[in-house]
């Protein structure tokens, strides 16, 4: 008897989804072991599917047997970045072959990576997946045990892994709004049965690699190992010291390249921080690449590996995938191939001690040395110390050694070339001062700058009273820097310049048919800075979307005038506006953080942009405006147990401030819990001017200098709630705090 024909269709789905498992699980260690071959014969024996997602390829080895299979008629699917690609031609054509072979691909589609590296075998019920790439020596060492990629690399044929896989892969194929069709794409289909996503996996940005490791550091009452590429979420950082702190031993492996990484100075200021914090560091030792990423928690007997770094986007943004696993054989594989590293038991050197680097000698910018008639009442110094400095000495005096009037001012690196500037105390009129300042990084490494001098305006006379200043202990002095090398000579026979390029002739003018919304906030919404305020514009009667860039502008409900609250590029992706409107409006989209309101009833105004016709449309919202001053404690962190010295440190902001961040300094005390005093502590003052780059990807540069922190004053042993508050410059007083108990020993 025939089957219906849905039903065999049913079969067929079913059939694509099911594995056999055909292989014993196992981890491959490129140290010393050709992980790629068995990753190879695995193409070359599928005979039902193949798929592929990868952040880069660049071993054509791979791609050739992929080739070979869609050829043979196995289906194979591609998922790639392009931005991966920019500047590496060796990925582009690897990327061309398969277009070109006919396989179809599709590419994330948006400004977060896709950062998978896993191959998926439908047929034999295998996956494969780690944090490697797909390069030529990622997988296999260029000489065993000394220069090799630090990788765990996972085989597995486990149903419920593989299952997830199927499920996620899928998820991520018919996604249309992070991908997109990039070649041989005809209809986006599934090609597997659904299941569910197993405990074990984890799959960011749907689920939070950050918090689930959290909790398990937190849990942890033993030790933890880490081996780790990169470091530039504090918020693993904390969890380590944290742990160190309640006497969990931790040993972490890092990657020295990372280390002085100027695109990623916040991974020398987590490392250091770990150092500082007593916990043992080592480095790679041998040639290659630290590039490995793995947890173990030693009396939990678990461990995390996978495509997450320690960094926020690898937790809030792209796509990765992780396992969090207490298979006794893997706890026990991760665990002797991080103790032949850590103890150097192998053929040959893999770590060693890590130590801490200072950061470049500071680069003065004004006053210029020798100058005269600088303001006595308001003299101010300006300085560049590089990406890898975060507090700074500063020595001022009357003589050719001047002495230190502020230790450890915490202002943060210098990024992009820019100068701090640094007010001193009031001077004597008519009087030479000679100042210098030594930087230093997060593990107190210091590199002094040269002694310059300058003459205050006036004539000669006594100096007023200095302003107090906190004096921790300061950094031993390491001499003033050498006299800098002088500048290189130009080049002679400079290139010359190509000639201009005619603009094209203008485009016709079409009459706008504009349309626009705003989808957040509500209206009447109640909100607190910083908020978001997020719509679509579009012009129906271009070809294009039409529309480039919105303005916003606050009314206050009093009839003050206006306030631009921002501007924001229209290019969204909004597949709902596409769908109604056409797809040349498919990226019609807009947002921005709303920072700058103080508490009050506002009706929000956007104006529409295009670029042929200028402002062709508005747009409003009535809202109410909450305060908005913020103060986060960082460290420490609540219930942890600290010297009787200690960093206190987090960051502040009025959002309702229209310049700056508004909040200007911090004032730290200690409450007693166990009635060893009779009143709070005054442990010390902060300004709040410390570069973080974490709030300026978040609310905007405005909002980049919020850090603050200090080195405590000497306190009793004892229990004590540590009270950090803020003054806002909104408001005009101390309007915000946060606290955390901590014990001091």
């Amino acid at each position: 008897m025939k089957k219906p024909l849905l039903a065999l269709l049913a079969a067929v789905v079913v059939s694509l989804g099911t594995v056999s498992p055909a292989r014993a699980d196992r981890l491959c260690d490129p140290a010393a072991e050709d992980c790629r071959t068995p990753l190879l014969d695995l193409i070359r024996a599928e005979t039902r599917g193949i798929d592929v997602a990868f952040w880069f390829m660049e071993d054509a080895r791979y791609s050739a047997e992929l080739i070979r299979r869609a050829q043979a008629g196995v289906p194979v699917r591609v998922l790639m970045d392009t931005a991966a690609l920019s500047g590496n031609p060796v990925r582009a054509q690897i990327i061309d072959s398969l277009r070109a072979a006919g396989i179809p691909i599709r590419r994330r589609n948006v400004s977060s990576i896709l950062h998978w590296k896993m191959m998926l075998f439908a047929g034999q019920g295998q996956v494969e997946f780690s944090g490697a790439n797909y390069s030529p020596d990622a997988l296999v060492p260029t000489d065993p045990y000394r220069n090799y990629v630090d990788e765990a690399i996972f085989f597995t044929s486990d149903p419920a892994l593989v299952h997830s896989f199927m499920q996620r892969y899928d998820d991520l194929w018919t996604d249309t709004t992070s991908y997109a069709s990039d070649a041989n794409v005809t209809t986006l289909t599934r090609h597997y049965a659904a299941y569910p996503i197993a405990p074990e996996m984890n799959f960011p940005p749907t689920a939070s690699y950050r918090n689930r490791a959290l909790a398990g550091y937190a849990a942890e009452r033993s030790g933890i190992d880490a081996i780790m590429y990169r470091i530039t979420d504090r918020a693993h950082t904390d969890a380590m010291i944290a742990a160190v702190q309640r006497g969990v031993r931790v040993r972490v492996i890092t990657e020295q390249v990372e280390y002085r990484n100027r695109a990623r100075l916040w991974d020398a200021w987590n490392v250091d921080r770990l150092w500082m914090a007593g916990i043992e560091v080592r480095q790679r030792a041998h040639a290659g690449l630290n590039h490995q990423k793995s947890v173990i928690l030693r009396a939990q007997g678990s461990i995390i590996f996978g495509s997450s770094n320690w960094t926020s986007p690898s937790d809030q943004s792209q796509e990765e995938h992780n396992l969090f696993t207490t298979r006794p054989w893997m706890v026990q594989w991760f665990a002797a191939q991080f103790d032949r590293k850590w103890n150097n038991t192998g053929p040959a050197a893999e770590t060693q001690q890590f130590q801490p680097l200072p950061p470049d000698p500071p680069a003065y910018g004004s006053p210029a040395n020798g100058t005269a008639g600088v303001a006595a009442a308001a003299a101010r110094i300006a300085f560049n110390a590089g990406p890898f400095a975060h507090l700074y000495d500063i020595y001022l005096g009357t003589s050719t050694t001047p002495q230190l009037i502020a230790a450890d001012v915490p202002l943060g690196p210098s990024e992009n070339g820019g100068m701090f500037s640094y007010q001193l105390p009031p001077l004597a009129p008519g009087t030479r001062y000679y100042w210098r300042v030594v930087a230093k990084t997060m593990a107190l490494q210091p590199s002094a700058g040269a002694v310059w001098s300058f003459v205050t305006a006036g004539a000669p006379g006594p100096a007023p009273a200095p302003l107090p200043s906190p004096r921790p202990t300061p950094t031993p002095d390491p001499g003033p820097a050498p006299a800098p090398a002088p500048p290189a000579s130009p080049d002679p026979e400079p290139a010359p310049a190509p000639a201009p390029v005619p603009p094209p002739p203008p485009a016709a003018p079409v009459t706008p048919r504009p349309a626009m919304s705003i989808d957040l906030p509500g209206e009447g919404q109640s909100v607190r800075p910083p908020f978001v305020l997020t719509g679509w514009a579009a012009d129906l009667a271009a070809a294009n979307n039409g529309i480039d860039l919105v303005h916003a502008y606050a009314y206050p409900a009093g009839g003050a005038p206006p306030i631009f609250i921002g501007a924001a590029a229209v290019n969204g992706a909004r597949p709902d506006v596409g769908g109604v409107f056409g797809s040349a409006h498919g990226a019609s989209g807009y947002g921005m953080f709303v920072t700058g309101l103080t508490a009050g009833d506002y009706m929000l105004v956007v104006f529409a942009h295009s670029p042929s016709a200028g402002f062709v449309l508005a747009t409003t919202r009535n809202i109410h405006v909450q305060p908005a001053a913020t103060l986060v404690l960082d460290v420490p962190l609540n219930n942890a147990v600290v010297n009787q010295r200690f960093f206190v440190s987090g960051w502040a902001a009025d959002f309702g401030a229209r310049t700056g961040n508004g909040i200007d300094i911090v004032h730290v005390y200690a409450y007693p819990l166990d009635g060893q005093a009779a009143g709070p502590i005054f442990i010390g003052a902060a300004p709040v001017n410390a570069a973080r780059p974490d709030l300026a990807l978040a609310f905007g540069a405005q909002f980049k200098p919020s850090g603050w922190g200090l080195l405590a004053a000497p306190i009793p042993s004892g229990r004590y709630q540590v009270v950090a508050y803020g003054r806002s410059l909104v408001v005009g007083t101390f309007a915000v705090a946060a606290a955390a108990i901590v014990t001091v020993r």
